[in-house]
């Protein structure tokens, strides 16, 4: 077997976040300078197959249209999800049992899409309502009492600390 093959990879999915740190020039700040590096090289890392929806399309294609020429060709050519009824549905059970709050839905649905499709990971440098141990505990519930193994979220940094 091939090293790094499909099999071998480890499926992520990925919020706005993840392009947009991508693609931006250096921050002058030193800490999201250093999270746009290590999201470099995460984006690098062989080891990931990364995935994304339709709803994070949106989210990228907005704001100045050079930036958002940039987000877009960064994810070009990966694995896309179309947001249907059943992720928007377990996206509203994940908001009406309060494991993330309704003016969050974007998230809720990345997260359902996650642990709909399957994907080992999600990552985002969200702090307030996804890589947040707060609120995890609650998704992984919300997530395991509709029958989806609960996506680990958390950061690039984390992600790569992990595999």
């Amino acid at each position: 077997m091939a090293i790094n093959s499909q099999e071998d990879r480890h499926r992520v999915y990925i919020n706005a976040m993840i392009p947009s740190y991508l693609v931006v020039p250096l921050s002058r700040d030193p800490k999201i300078a250093e999270w746009q590096r290590i999201t470099r090289e995460f984006w690098q890392d062989t080891r990931f197959e990364f995935v994304l929806s339709d709803y994070v399309i949106d989210e990228i294609s907005g704001g100045d249209r050079s930036r958002a020429a940039d987000r877009l060709q960064a994810v070009a050519g990966l694995l896309l999800v179309i947001v249907r009824d059943l992720e928007l549905e377990f996206a509203r059970q994940l908001v009406v049992q309060k494991a993330i709050p309704e003016n969050a839905f974007t998230d809720a649905i990345h997260v359902a899409v996650a642990a709909i499709h399957d994907t080992r990971y999600l990552a985002t440098w969200n702090f307030t309502y996804l890589a947040n141990l707060n609120t995890q505990s609650k998704i992984e519930q919300v997530c395991r009492c509709a029958g989806y193994t609960p996506p680990r979220i958390g950061t690039p940094e984390v992600i790569l600390e992990k595999i």
